[in-house]
């Protein structure tokens, strides 16, 4: 069992590399992808930032917010993930916490 979940986990992570390490991919293809994962990104950020109890809020009591901009400015500035989760995590307790 634990062999056939193994397999099952591994041949389709292992079968798109072999697949196209064959296949010369288009630069335009290359291009439009590199968009893919700021995209996703993106969707997951803007509801947990933008929404609260069900509608658009973008106020100054929406803390989520307030505590994007200083993550989003230590992203721009750092470009460190580490640094960016870590200050974002500070900014959002001190944020619940004054406000």
């Amino acid at each position: 069992m634990v062999i056939g979940m193994a397999l099952v986990t591994y041949i389709p992570r292992m079968l798109p590399v072999t697949l196209l390490s064959r296949i010369k991919i288009p630069d335009l293809l290359i291009r439009i992808l590199k968009f893919v994962g700021p995209a996703i990104l993106a969707s997951l950020l803007a509801p947990a930032i933008f929404i609260s109890d069900g509608a658009v809020d973008i106020s100054f009591n929406n803390i989520y917010l307030i505590a994007a901009v200083p993550t989003f400015l230590t992203a721009y500035l750092t470009k460190s993930i580490f640094t960016t989760v870590f200050l974002g995590m500070f900014y959002l307790y001190i944020f619940t916490t004054i406000i």
